[in-house]
């Protein structure tokens, strides 16, 4: 099967665009473990406002005792395999608490390497978790991107809930995503 490149969290083209300057009030994950965080997470929705992928998982692994992650991320778009790669650090690592506040290094589809920060919102390590980042615009504009992932491929109603009440925290509802289709016709298991 063929494989590309993309983009790790969100791709820096599409996301929600906001007349003012990125917020600082998004809070970060604190007491955040990445030993917790470690393993395979499912892309369930994602703010990008036109698909590029379906089938989309982030396997994060930890080097060791350290606060890096080798991230792999890969996704089905028309029948075709997606992949990435990305080494992605706690921005603040002797932090106490430590925030979920990370930095990653992106190799991208077309060779360039990039810088993408971003944040776990909150997450409970065993169901969902909410990504959350902001890049600054010319004048005084800002596009927030995010996405929310889980260890499977749908939550449940009681878990979702809880996503949408983290969600309206911080001033955006699921309705600001799109839907990552994990059926086996989506991920290309059905003939």
């Amino acid at each position: 099967m063929k494989y590309l490149i993309l983009a790790l969290c969100v791709s820096f083209t599409l996301g929600l665009e906001f007349d003012r300057p990125c917020r600082t009030d998004v809070s970060a994950k604190e007491n955040f473990s990445p030993a917790f965080y470690t393993g395979i997470w499912f892309e369930l929705y994602n703010s990008l406002e036109q698909g590029f992928a379906e089938c989309i998982d982030h396997h994060y692994t930890r080097r060791g005792l350290q606060q890096v992650f080798d991230v792999e991320r890969t996704g089905i778009n028309n029948g075709t395999r997606l992949r990435e790669t990305a080494v992605v650090r706690v921005v603040n690592p002797e932090e106490t608490p430590m925030r979920a506040i990370l930095q990653g290094t992106v190799n991208r589809i077309n060779g360039e390497v990039i810088t993408y920060n971003y944040r776990i919102h909150a997450t409970d390590y065993t169901n969902y978790a909410i990504v959350w980042s902001c890049v600054d615009l010319e004048n005084n504009r800002s596009r927030e991107e995010g996405s929310i992932v889980g260890r499977a491929t749908q939550l449940t109603p009681a878990i979702y809930a809880k996503v949408d009440a983290l969600l309206e925290e911080i001033g955006l509802n699921r309705e600001d995503f799109r839907f990552i289709d994990h059926s086996p016709e989506a991920c290309g298991l059905t003939q």
